[in-house]
């Protein structure tokens, strides 16, 4: 699912919630949000790479619009509704938003993107951009991140100082051209990946699909 197709799952099921809830005179707060307004995540599978991503959000994930007053208003509410909401999710079909790595079956569009990740980061390319990176970010004042292998230096909580060193991070990545040769690496095993598992993938599609569909008839007859 890309992540537009993820967000109309999410709106289904909070709607779906919402009605189990009412018929015990609760309501669910995140089904009346406004979901047109939810962000998409940014792309971050080589760190922080794009410069407007780096300018608005640092290292951290754009959160919605009232996502703070949402979940204030979540946290005042009673354990009895919480028990409620518990017995709602036990009881509903709930739609499964598979997404890339986002749930425990392992799916063919999780392996072909985590074998095509595993042979990037062993790679003479991946090597090649990290050093460069690093001695880049480094000569800037940037501590890389020693846990980390991926193109993250290490960066201080959200604020101003986060969004300067990610302003660094990005501007290294795009005056050494990093990403580009990094995604057309990957998209080349990808490529050779769907060539061997095409109609695996095709068939993960077409599930997508029915549960986008049952999704979307939610939507269209329950005001979503």
């Amino acid at each position: 699912m890309t992540s537009s197709e993820e967000q109309e799952v999410a709106h289904a099921n909070a709607l779906l919630l919402d009605e189990c809830l009412a018929k015990g005179g609760r309501d669910f707060p995140r089904a009346s949000q406004d979901w047109e307004s939810i962000p998409n995540l940014p792309d971050r599978r080589y760190g922080v790479w794009s410069n407007a991503d780096a300018k608005s959000n640092g290292y951290e994930f754009p959160a919605p619009p009232g996502s703070a007053e949402l979940t204030a208003q979540e946290d005042a509410l009673s354990e009895s509704w919480w028990s409620a909401y518990q017995a709602c999710q036990s009881d509903l079909n709930l739609f499964q938003p598979l997404r890339p790595n986002g749930s425990s079956q392992n799916s063919p569009v999780d392996q072909g993107m985590r074998e095509s990740f595993e042979a990037l980061k062993a790679s003479v390319e991946f090597a090649s951009a990290l050093k460069e990176w690093t001695s880049c970010v480094t000569s800037k004042g940037l501590t890389p991140n020693p846990a980390d292998n991926a193109m993250v230096p290490a960066f201080p909580p959200a604020g101003e100082e986060q969004l300067r060193v990610a302003a660094i991070d990005v501007e290294c990545k795009e005056s050494l051209n990093s990403v580009q040769p990094l995604a057309d690496f990957e998209a080349r095993h990808q490529m050779a990946f769907i060539a061997r598992h095409e109609s695996e993938l095709t068939e993960h599609r077409a599930q997508v699909d029915k549960v986008l569909a049952e999704a979307r008839e939610v939507l269209a007859t329950r005001g979503g």
